[in-house]
């Protein structure tokens, strides 16, 4: 399974309204020590010339996070300090032992608006490997943001498949809480060698959800849908996830 993978901005097709506050960004302000609950279900179904499976996977973790100032965004370290997963289908529940990628660093860089490059990864069992692909965890984790500032009820698009919506403030305990909502489609298509000959494959992935964004203490939560789905050619097949993931913020237990 691939995580989705998110897009670049590129031309800015909306224009700050005066008077609105500055852009969310993701800095050391917002990230610097942060612990986020993740918890993921989704559903694999395939149909093939072997037949059509259905299967279901989940996790549930806590991901602890550290950041510093770099040159092009955030120095980015991540770790999951807790973790639990399972594969579920015709022939049953398997619950592996998720404590070998335990503590296990994750590390890149994050840029402002939450697209991530890989430095390195930890080691994942294959346990793991066969159930979600953890190599890529961090990227798309954190929801795109705009790059401009946006009033409520206001959008910015990246023209490429991103959206992002500000929807209306609602109000908290410490103050009044941002809300945005975001999609974000994608579709390619790419040879795969079966042999002497090539097989085409057409990916589609999109995610949406919606997040609260607290200034100066960054992302609070955030709920979102993914979708992937692979399309072999000649008609050998087709397999499609459905994915949901609930997230949110934790008192920070930086080490």
């Amino acid at each position: 399974m691939q995580a989705i993978r998110p897009l670049a901005a590129a031309a800015l097709l909306a224009l700050p309204a005066p008077g609105v506050a500055q852009a969310p960004t993701y800095d050391a302000s917002t990230l610097g020590c942060a612990r986020f609950a993740e918890s993921t279900l989704a559903t694999l179904e395939s149909n093939f010339t072997a037949g059509r499976r259905r299967e279901t996977l989940g996790r549930d973790g806590v991901l602890s996070v550290r950041a510093a100032p770099a040159a092009a965004g955030l120095a980015l370290e991540m770790w999951y300090d807790t973790l639990a997963v399972f594969r579920e289908g015709p022939e049953g529940r398997y619950a592996p032992d998720a404590s070998g990628i335990l503590g296990g660093r994750y590390i890149g860089v994050l840029d402002p608006q939450g697209d991530y490059l890989s430095n390195a990864v930890p080691f994942v069992p294959a346990a793991l490997r066969d159930i979600f692909d953890f190599r890529r965890i961090p990227v798309g984790f954190f929801p795109p943001l705009s790059p401009v500032s946006l009033a409520a009820g206001g959008e910015w698009t990246d023209g490429a498949g991103l959206t992002v919506w500000r929807l209306a403030d609602s109000a908290g305990t410490m103050g009044p809480v941002a809300r945005y909502r975001w999609i974000r489609r994608e579709s390619w298509e790419e040879g795969i060698a079966a042999g002497d000959s090539t097989v085409v494959v057409h990916r589609t992935e999109s995610d949406a959800g919606s997040m609260q964004w607290r200034t100066g203490e960054g992302p609070l939560g955030w709920t979102s849908s993914a979708e992937a789905r692979v399309d072999f050619s000649n008609g050998a097949g087709r397999s499609e996830l459905t994915q949901e993931t609930r997230v949110r913020r934790l008192p920070a237990q930086c080490r």
